[in-house]
């Protein structure tokens, strides 16, 4: 009589820890890859939103003949205001809230108060308040519907009442002084035709992630917001609705490159939380692209100016 040897149904331990082995490499392989997929659909996003409200920009020229101011200070509420300097006051209206029309939202437009001073739930880290509710409560209700074209998915959601997007507001201190060649500072009414240095040469707007990370005062200490910035609608400084590429006209001159670490002013220029380390942005001609950190930052600060002379195209 044969004996037979059968063997049994499955894995030696052996086997299984080389398949084991084999899924975790091809889970670590795969990761990477799917972080990617992931980051450039929400580049992909960002850019959506930031040529909605390029677009929305030029409709606007076309309507009212000029861009809209970046912000509005009016004088019957000056002597109001908890903070006033130079032309502005806490708490005046920024950009967002004129291009409303154009990107759909006549509704939330129409909830706004413009007799009484801009909302903010938080005006954030960086601004002349405390992190608490400022404004006219009028406006609370429109200031609680930001639209989410104004936030960027890569961004660092801190507060859902902030936006991540700025206009370009040359150097210095546009809602309060406004040196003369910026796009937009208080009160400003800019026509495509004061912009001597070309459509497709000046920026229009930038990414202002709401969400910022800086080394405190020049160490290796990192430090984030706890708040956020870049309030939707209400403004009390730069560094809520404006792009600035420095503050020049001061004695000591602040260089504000995209994503700086510039630890008083930072809050003031361009910044994102795209992987690709840099900054989505579009031109005056409404065309969008994705600028590098790494630009030569004589062409990045010539390209803020709307006529400067200065002979320079994107990379």
């Amino acid at each position: 009589m044969k004996n037979f040897h059968l063997r049994k149904n499955g894995f030696t331990l052996i086997e299984l820890l080389v398949v084991i082995a084999i899924i975790a490499l091809l889970i670590s392989l795969l990761i990477p890859a799917i972080q990617a997929a992931r980051e450039m659909a929400r580049r992909s996003q960002c850019s959506n939103n930031m040529k909605q409200m390029a677009l929305a920009m030029n409709v606007y020229h076309e309507s009212m003949k000029s861009l809209p101011p970046g912000n509005i200070a009016f004088e019957n509420l000056r002597d109001q205001a908890c903070h006033t300097a130079g032309d502005v006051y806490c708490g005046s209206f920024g950009w967002p809230v004129f291009i409303l029309p154009y990107l759909e939202q006549m509704a939330l437009y129409d909830k706004i108060d413009f007799g009484a001073f801009a909302y903010c739930p938080d005006p954030g880290e960086e601004s002349l308040h405390e992190a608490s509710a400022h404004g006219d409560e009028k406006n609370k209700e429109a200031a609680l519907q930001m639209p989410s074209v104004f936030s960027c998915p890569s961004a660092e959601r801190r507060s859902p009442y902030h936006k991540d997007y700025g206009v370009n507001g040359d150097n210095g201190f546009p809602q309060s002084v406004p040196t003369g060649n910026e796009l937009f500072a208080c009160n400003s009414s800019t026509r495509f035709s004061d912009v001597k240095d070309g459509l497709s040469n000046t920026f229009l707007m930038l990414e202002a992630c709401h969400s910022r990370t800086w080394r405190y005062q020049g160490t290796e200490n990192i430090v984030k917001t706890d708040t956020g910035l870049n309030p939707f609608f209400w403004v009390g400084q730069v560094g809520q609705g404006y792009v600035v590429s420095g503050y020049i006209p001061v004695p000591e001159i602040y260089h504000l490159p995209i994503n700086t670490k510039n630890p008083y002013y930072g809050a003031y220029g361009a910044r994102s939380g795209h992987a690709g380390r840099g900054s989505v942005v579009s031109m005056c001609d409404g065309s969008v692209h994705f600028v590098s950190e790494k630009i030569d930052f004589t062409v990045y600060e010539a390209m803020f100016t709307k006529s400067g002379g200065e002979d320079v195209k994107l990379p």
